[in-house]
């Protein structure tokens, strides 16, 4: 594990596997709650693959600080500008994230469009159409479901001090639990992803949800990376519905989508081998082309 310090004095605890004459590296940005550990059965794979693997911690999960900065998209996606160009400031990349994860890398792409030309491959997993929400669906249980998010995310704003109490004394076991840990030795792997937010108080997760929630469609960035693109959607997502990701794509025209059949928000952990895939698909120019070759292909033969 690298520390990188960040200008308001943040910490982002980053983990760095394969060579760093590697031809192409991945990157790969954990969602919210959770932590690097997330992509832990992914980095052996994509190793196998030739691929140079970039994790962190994103600011005020697991290892990494808060810092003085407000909490926010554009500031996460700052913040992975910031590691890109310590840990990979030259060379191919391909660019992976879950939910928030996912989020940033659309922001990034946003803020800092001088990296399209780096970017191989953008695979975005379960990413929102606009911001997230407490509503992902209809009918009883997804109004109970509904209705426990809203009570939830009203507590965290109007009490944040409130539930910062009962956090500390829950047990450390439990994902809510608020308490500090000890720094990792220099080799050492991230918090397990459940520990995520042992260390953020309730305040900086409500900032954090509510501007995730504020965040209006932006999908024009995107469109500059062409069939660079792949989108990936768990059909039972009950935090981002499978419909939200669609809306997305159909802005994209040359993405791909994709549903998993079966798959739940915790898509990464659950088909870790089908995520793989689909990020060292672009581990060689070559297999980039041809991915785009066989997409033009498709809609050929749909038109």
């Amino acid at each position: 594990m690298r520390s990188i310090r960040l200008p308001d004095g943040a910490r982002l605890a980053t983990y760095v596997d394969g060579p760093a004459q590697a031809p192409v590296t991945a990157v790969l940005v954990h969602g919210l709650s959770v932590t690097a550990a997330l992509w832990r059965s992914h980095v052996p794979l994509l190793l196998r693959e030739g691929m140079r693997v970039v994790r962190y911690d994103q600011r005020a999960h697991g290892y990494s600080t808060r810092g003085t900065a407000a909490l926010s998209l554009n500031q996460l996606a700052d913040d992975l500008a910031q590691v890109l160009e310590t840990t990979a400031p030259r060379g191919p990349l391909v660019l992976a994230g879950h939910s928030m994860g996912a989020m940033t890398l659309m922001r990034l792409v946003a803020r800092h469009p001088h990296l399209a030309p780096r970017i191989r491959g953008l695979v975005l997993i379960s990413p929102p159409y606009a911001g997230i929400s407490t509503r992902t669906g209809t009918g009883p249980a997804q109004s109970i479901l509904t209705l426990g998010r809203n009570l939830l995310a009203s507590a965290c704003t109007h009490a944040p001090y409130l539930l910062d109490m009962v956090r500390r004394h829950l047990p450390t076991t439990n994902r809510w639990a608020l308490h500090s840990h000890a720094r990792p030795a220099s080799d050492g792997p991230p918090l397990p992803c459940r520990q995520g937010l042992h260390a953020t108080v309730t305040g900086d997760i409500a900032a954090l949800w509510h501007d995730l929630a504020d965040q209006q469609p932006d999908p024009h960035p995107l469109q500059q990376l062409g069939a660079r693109v792949h989108l990936v959607a768990g059909s039972l997502d009950a935090h981002i519905p499978p419909e939200q990701t669609g809306r997305l794509a159909a802005c994209l025209p040359r993405a791909q989508m994709e549903t998993v059949p079966d798959a739940t928000h915790a898509l990464p952990l659950r088909h870790a081998q089908l995520v793989t895939d689909r990020i060292s698909r672009y581990a060689s120019p070559l297999r980039a082309v041809d991915k785009d070759a066989a997409q033009q292909s498709d809609l050929g033969k749909a038109v």
